[in-house]
């Protein structure tokens, strides 16, 4: 199997977060749904968002250490 090549690793890297920040825009308009329908509080609303915020900052991480390499 070949080594991926530096356009590889950038490309996959790419991809790995457009996709996080899809999945991250989708949580938080579920996140805002439930708060518009005041089935949660806004404090509670922030809560979960900067919960998601913290996931996926570690999720990006991640995928720049998966696909780029290097430390956390």
């Amino acid at each position: 199997m070949e080594k991926p090549t530096t356009d590889d690793q950038h490309s996959a890297y790419y991809s790995a977060i457009h996709q996080a920040d899809a999945d991250l825009e989708e949580a938080i308009s579920h996140v805002r749904a439930e708060e518009d329908a005041h089935r949660i509080t806004p404090a509670e609303a922030a809560a979960e968002r900067c919960e998601l915020l913290e996931r996926h900052l570690e999720l990006c991480q991640r995928a720049r250490i998966a696909h780029l390499g290097g430390t956390p």
